[in-house]
């Protein structure tokens, strides 16, 4: 994200909504410093007050993460945008901190052979791998700010081997019993080098009864909706939950493999690891009438 373009995006509202950065500050329980390095482009907000600092100055949270105020036609597609910028940095930062940590971990390696299990880990981490990005995380945190009631799925693949092309799938299931499954989408890399890594996004809309999914890289992305609880009457009253990946988990070439299990139920619902999805024990859980396994597979011709 371009802090100096957030900045004066900031300073622009606080200036049209009449406020000085002192009474911004009083409103959000801060110091003007603080505002005059978010203005200044030096750093940007706490998480904590990205909803607050929106409500006061008349703009969304994606026209705050974007810099710049979004029209109608183009909310769609800058949310898009935004959302996976959010989880892009976050992911910069990590790799960043990863880097610093490595040169330390050898540094030390050298003067301490008590830590030789650190250098142990990261030999031995696969090569290829899909892992959740941290709930707690403020990369996560703002993904669900953006997302909205329903919060939001991301995760992060890492592929040290090429591959040739990445599809999702999703299954429907009906009281335990599967009634479909279809491609969502895919991407090809044919003839072209695949991507080191990439971004899983899974946004349910539970209010417009779709789920947002977007697959991206560095240079192709997939973006799709899928509707859910197709006329189903009372829909609005029935509970949700999730079954997903919550820690690394190996990527296996040419192998479906789940990601998220989406649940609904009228009068309750039944709980379950991904790991029982993936091996078709989804149809053991009838008290979810529906059910919604999205997966992926990753193939290398």
């Amino acid at each position: 994200m371009d802090l100096v373009k957030i900045g004066q995006y900031i300073a622009g509202k606080r200036k049209d909504a009449g406020l000085t950065q002192r009474q911004l500050a009083e409103q959000l329980n801060m110091s003007d410093k603080s505002v005059s390095k978010w203005e200044r482009g030096v750093c940007l907000p706490n998480v904590s007050v990205y909803k607050e600092l929106c409500d006061i100055l008349g703009i969304s949270i994606n026209e705050f993460l974007a810099g710049e105020d979004i029209s109608e036609e183009n909310i769609v597609q800058k949310s898009e945008d935004t959302l996976m910028q959010v989880a892009t940095d976050g992911d910069q930062r990590v790799r960043s901190m990863k880097r610093m940590i490595a040169v330390l971990s050898v540094i030390a390696l050298v003067a301490f052979f008590a830590l030789g299990h650190v250098g142990y880990r990261y030999f031995t981490q696969p090569r290829n791998y899909i892992v959740p990005v941290d709930r707690d995380s403020a990369q996560m945190k703002t993904a669900e700010l953006l997302a909205g009631t329903d919060g939001a799925y991301l995760y992060r693949y890492v592929t040290g081997d090429q591959f040739g092309r990445l599809t999702v799938y999703v299954s429907e299931y009906h009281d335990g019993e599967l009634v479909s499954k279809e491609t969502l989408g895919w991407i090809g890399y044919d003839g072209t080098d695949s991507p080191s890594e990439g971004m899983i996004a899974v946004v349910p809309d539970f209010e417009a009864f779709t789920v947002k999914l977007v697959v991206a890289d560095d240079s192709s992305k997939l973006s799709t909706d899928l509707p859910i609880l197709e006329g189903v009457k009372g829909r609005k009253y029935y509970g949700r939950s999730a079954a997903e990946i919550n820690q690394m988990k190996e990527i296996t070439y040419g192998t479906e493999q789940g990601v998220v299990a989406l649940l609904y139920g009228k009068d309750a619902i039944s709980a379950f690891s991904l790991t029982d999805a993936e091996n078709g024990l989804i149809a053991q859980n009838t008290k979810n009438e529906y059910a919604y396994y999205i997966s992926l597979e990753f193939d290398k011709d």
